[in-house]
């Protein structure tokens, strides 16, 4: 399996997965040009691509979406809940919604060489999902956009060589950043988004044996630092006896792709 975060973070988000013959994107949270600018800076060209998984709405998730699926004729997955806004979003925004094709969160299915899981998360959004992609040979999970780490994400945490996990805010930064409270509140409630310190937990309790590579995705650049973000989970994998995650670990950014990493 081969992997790279294009951009992730609160303007835009887009991650490329090859496995099993199959190329995919997580998201379309850029514009059509800049996805494809993305894709050709990592060394991708247009990737070839069988189709586009969407994890929810929000624009940074879906801005380029409807184009970008259009120019390079894909198919877009999508749970019902989460097709039946981004088709509204289209509709009212004057631009033809793509070709949708419709899975059930929780339900394993084949799209290609891929098996891939929807994972419920909470979000504040209509039907918000992280995913687990499996050729048969690894498992990558991506976790961003959760207020919480659930049961069933730690449990969908299982088996995986490589988890993409949000580190959103530094809890302090957050509340000193000026913000108004309604923000700040859902940003840290838990309908929003994964604080450094509960990605820190997350990986404490729940970091599995099979975990080759771990990368931390969706920073807020007001209201966090890659370089925070690093230092505390780097000191909690040496403290589970996970010296090589810690050596390996990467930090997604808003401005240019991460090298591609093979599993």
């Amino acid at each position: 399996m081969r992997v790279c975060v294009l951009a992730s973070g609160s303007k835009g988000n887009a991650t490329y997965v090859e496995g099993g013959g199959t190329r995919v994107l997580i998201d379309a949270g850029l514009s059509c040009r800049a996805l494809e600018r993305r894709l050709a800076e990592a060394g991708l060209g247009d990737g070839g691509l069988d189709g586009i998984l969407v994890t929810h709405e929000h624009a940074d998730h879906v801005a380029g979406l409807a184009r970008f699926a259009a120019r390079h004729g894909l198919t877009v997955y999508a749970n019902e809940g989460t097709a039946a806004v981004v088709e509204r979003q289209c509709r009212l925004g004057g631009t033809p919604p793509p070709d949708f094709a419709v899975f059930e969160s929780r339900v394993p299915f084949a799209l290609g060489g891929l098996t891939v899981t929807g994972v419920r998360v909470s979000h504040d959004t209509a039907e918000p999902v992280a995913y687990t992609l499996d050729d048969g040979a690894a498992r990558l999970g991506y976790f961003t956009d959760l207020g919480f780490v659930s049961r069933e994400v730690a449990a969908a945490f299982a088996g995986c060589a490589a988890l993409i996990l949000e580190s959103n805010h530094d809890p302090q930064m957050l509340r000193a950043s000026g913000r108004p409270f309604a923000l700040v509140a859902r940003i840290a409630g838990e309908s929003g988004h994964l604080s450094n310190d509960q990605a820190c937990e997350a990986l404490a309790a729940h970091c599995p044996a099979t975990l080759r590579r771990l990368v931390l995705a969706h920073l807020s650049e007001e209201c966090n630092q890659p370089a925070v973000a690093r230092a505390l989970m780097a000191r909690t994998l040496r403290g589970i006896g996970r010296e090589d995650l810690a050596e390996s670990l990467l930090v997604a950014g808003q401005d240019r792709p991460l090298p591609p990493f093979e599993l």
